[in-house]
């Protein structure tokens, strides 16, 4: 989905956020001024997110391995993991942009 590696992609998630009073997922290049990966990713969010989905799902272990779930970058250490909880996070958000109005 975009020429890159997971080096040159961050994150940040949390369950709640001050700005958004919502579960939040933040995507942001990983190089300072940007590269245009997360503004790929964001015009490529459905594709994106079901390949993830699917990945997650498809992947042999049960709880959640680098494979699938865990990140070298991830700033809570991987932990929490819950390999389920991130298919159901994944639906929920694939069917909250099914149904979102087109973005202009």
């Amino acid at each position: 989905m975009a020429t890159c590696d997971r080096w040159d992609i961050g994150g940040l998630s949390t369950a709640s956020h001050a700005d958004t009073e919502a579960p939040t997922v933040f995507v942001y290049d990983g190089h300072p001024g940007g590269a245009g990966f997360a503004e790929r990713a964001y015009a490529t969010a459905a594709e994106w997110l079901t390949a993830t989905r699917e990945a997650i799902a498809a992947c042999a272990c049960e709880a959640g391995c680098p494979s699938c779930v865990q990140s070298p970058k991830c700033g809570n250490g991987n932990n929490p993991l819950h390999k389920p909880g991130a298919v159901f996070v994944l639906d929920a958000v694939l069917a909250a942009l099914a149904t979102a109005p087109p973005s202009s």
